[in-house]
């Protein structure tokens, strides 16, 4: 879906993210998430990374394999898009710490692009 853009306002949400970081997030090439700061994994985190206090989203790769997720690197970042802390998966595992970006918007065409052909469609 080269061209069309994952989240219609995700530049105005998170307006300094760095611009790799933006285009790999609309191509599905990155993931983000925002963090659950009241789960108890994050908070016992923020004892060994102090700087993930100031992190509200997180950018990773969702199409790591489980067996490779110790070379992964995750990147946090706050509310504007600046990047307080990396981390590797061999630091820390995400499982049960994130949730939905409930704040940002997937436009109107990348959702008709991604939708299954209905039946109708699929026999012309």
């Amino acid at each position: 879906m080269r061209g069309i853009e994952k989240y219609d306002n995700l530049k105005a949400v998170i307006p300094k993210l760095q611009s790799v970081l933006v285009e790999a997030i609309q191509s599905e090439f990155l993931e983000i998430k925002q963090i659950n700061k009241e789960c108890e994994k994050f908070i016992r985190s923020c004892h060994t990374f102090p700087n993930l206090v100031k992190a509200h989203y997180v950018i990773f790769s969702q199409h790591i394999k489980k067996n490779e997720h110790k070379y992964e690197m995750f990147v946090f970042i706050d509310a504007e898009g600046n990047i307080v802390q990396h981390v590797t998966g061999r630091e820390m595992e995400l499982h049960g710490l994130l949730t939905s970006c409930t704040n940002l918007h997937i436009s109107d065409e990348f959702l008709e692009v991604s939708e299954p052909c209905s039946l109708d469609e699929r026999r012309h």
